[in-house]
């Protein structure tokens, strides 16, 4: 579910104009360390930008334990307006914040058919 959620995202920032398709990349960063812990971030000439961290907690047993992630992506519309998420992501689930997520006001209307 994870990934299809960063997929999504990346491919709504991939999908620009093909002229904004030649971005450089202007920082980058990857970090994996002997403890399986990260850190890797990205910035690009178009206005993307990601950064994520991850800590992983061992069980008592191999294969077992958890690991939570943390991040942010960012991205300019080709209006101008700019987008903004921020996430973590543990043993509870997903958990995204941003202004560009709709919110749900506890209503459903259902109407007979």
């Amino acid at each position: 579910m994870k990934l299809l959620i960063v997929l999504c995202l990346a491919a709504a920032a991939l999908a620009r104009p093909q002229s904004e398709k030649d971005a450089t990349i202007l920082k980058y960063v990857n970090e994996l360390r002997e403890d399986q812990s990260y850190d890797f971030s990205f910035e690009t000439s178009n206005g993307i930008a990601r950064e994520e961290s991850g800590l992983s907690y061992p069980g008592l047993e191999r294969e077992t334990g958890s690991y939570t992630t943390s991040g942010s992506h960012e991205f300019t519309h080709p209006d101008g307006t700019v987008t903004y998420l921020s996430f973590i992501s543990d043993q509870d689930g997903y958990r995204p914040e941003s202004d560009a997520i709709p919110t749900f006001n506890g209503r459903v209307d259902i109407q007979d058919a």
